[in-house]
C-alpha cells in the first residue's frame, strides 16, 4: 500500500475553522479527522466540518487519515484535497500519488498545526 504524508501550518483568526476533505479523480475513499488525538469527524464526504474557534486551536494539531482506493478504470491517480477556512486566509492543499494497478490503495496522512 502506498503512503503519502504532508505537514502544513494554518494561521487562525477568531472565526471558527472549517475543514473539507475531498477525494478526487472519481476514486473511493474514507477519512478520519482527529484534533489532538480526539475524533472530530469520519466519513466518505467531509464538507465544511467545523473544528473549533481559532482561539481554541492555537498550538494544537489536527490529523487527517484518508484511505483512497483506485476504482476509476480511466486513471491510476489518487488525490485528496484539503480545504481550510475561517483562519487568516482560506487554504487549499492538494496531495496526490499514482498507484501501479487498478484496485490499489494509498493512505494519505495530513498533519495541520494551528498557529
Amino acid at each position: 500500500m502506498f503512503r503519502v504524508k504532508k505537514e502544513i501550518t494554518y494561521k487562525v483568526a477568531d472565526d471558527p475553522v472549517t475543514l473539507s476533505v475531498i477525494i478526487g479523480q472519481a476514486q473511493l475513499g474514507r477519512s478520519v479527522v482527529k484534533l489532538e488525538g480526539e475524533l472530530i469527524r469520519r466519513g466518505i464526504d467531509i464538507r465544511q466540518a467545523e473544528i473549533a474557534p481559532g482561539s481554541e486551536l492555537l498550538g494544537k494539531i489536527l490529523t487527517i487519515k484518508s484511505v483512497v482506493t483506485d476504482v476509476n478504470d480511466k486513471t491510476n491517480r489518487l488525490s485528496v484535497r484539503y480545504e481550510l477556512a475561517g483562519g487568516q486566509e482560506p487554504l487549499t492543499e492538494d496531495v496526490e500519488t499514482i498507484v501501479e494497478l487498478e484496485g490499489d490503495s494509498a493512505i494519505f496522512r495530513m498533519t495541520i498545526t494551528f498557529e
